[in-house]
């Protein structure tokens, strides 16, 4: 009878094993404790980072609502659109999607995870502009989908490109360091400094944010304060929710080139402004976003590197798709 009876418990144990899946605990971007079943079957994705890194590990398989602002890549238009992007959720139509787990960024709000928390959905809020966070949400996703496999494999090619760049700017000391004057969304003069994502991103190609040590996250600033600090490199992000073609790239760059008051700048005089997409500075492809500021700051040490190369490499890779739209101005450096 004892036999029987631990046979019987061992199959309902099995049993429960196989019906609800390996209980995972993940700590989110918020600090957050997320616990869900994994693998999870049905996600939300309101990121367009979060998207991308979500296809690249099990090909969509997950995916049935996405923010109206995830758009890479191109097979995404046919998943339902579930609102804008994290800070306009479709809340309602997300219940009636039943996902196990929705992904968001920052701009998601406490009180919209409540009331998705309370109906029985996880949340998870992560950090995607952001070179330190970027594996562990890659790790992190792919735990909670079953794909650490896959996971690892994003992860070893994203880690190759950084300690390349890593290697190869770590012989420079403080004063061989590029200073960097960087503006973003379309915003003359609108920078950021220390501890933000776009911060980071700068400090880890190898360059020195001049806005770093001002006092709010997001100042904006004058052209006289540019034009005491006469920095090395301009730099303007474009925004990540569209594509950007390689003349409105360039039509930037003519336009921070050609401001009167900047004209005796060192970075203008030397021709080294520069414009990124923000598709590229976001998510799986900031390490291509990397690549490019790392080979802007020292072409002298990435004389060998082909951003746009390695690009194409890693869509084809982890998406199987050619690549398309423009995403650095100038490119050819």
């Amino acid at each position: 009878m004892r036999e029987m009876a631990l046979r019987i418990l061992i199959s309902i144990l099995l049993l429960t094993a196989t019906c609800c899946g390996e209980s995972v605990s993940i700590i989110d971007f918020t600090g957050h404790q997320v616990d869900i079943s994994a693998p999870v079957n049905s996600t939300v994705s309101l990121s367009s980072a979060a998207s991308e890194i979500l296809w690249a590990l099990d090909g969509g398989k997950s995916m049935v609502g996405r923010g109206a602002s995830s758009n890479f890549p191109p097979m995404l238009e046919n998943i339902t659109v579930a609102g804008k992007h994290s800070n306009s959720p479709d809340l309602e139509l997300i219940m009636e999607l039943k996902p196990e787990l929705v992904i968001a960024d920052t701009m998601f709000s406490e009180e919209d995870r409540t009331v998705l928390e309370e109906d029985g959905i996880a949340v998870l809020v992560e950090r995607f502009i952001d070179p330190y966070r970027a594996l562990q949400v890659i790790d992190n996703l792919g735990r909670a989908l079953g794909e650490q496999g896959r996971a690892s494999e994003l992860s070893g090619q994203l880690k190759g490109y950084r300690d390349l760049i890593e290697e190869r700017t770590s012989v420079l000391s403080s004063d061989e360091r590029t200073t960097v004057f960087f503006e973003w969304l379309g915003k003359p003069y609108h920078s950021a400094s220390n501890g933000t994502s776009y911060s980071n991103f700068i400090e880890f190609a190898g360059g020195v944010n001049i806005a770093a040590d001002e006092p709010v996250d997001y100042p904006d600033v004058s052209p006289e304060w540019v034009i005491e600090r006469d920095p090395d490199v301009i730099l303007h992000i474009l925004g990540s929710s569209k594509d950007h073609s390689d003349l409105e790239l360039k039509k930037w760059r003519e336009d921070i080139m050609s401001r009167p008051e900047l004209q005796n700048l060192r970075a203008v005089k030397d021709g080294r402004v520069y414009v990124l997409s923000g598709t590229v500075a976001t998510g799986i492809r900031s390490a291509i976003g990397e690549l490019y500021l790392a080979k802007w700051f020292y072409p002298e040490l990435f004389e060998d590197i082909d951003p746009g190369s390695e690009h194409e490499r890693l869509i084809e890779k982890f998406y199987n798709i050619g690549l398309d739209g423009a995403y650095a101005y100038p490119s050819d450096v």
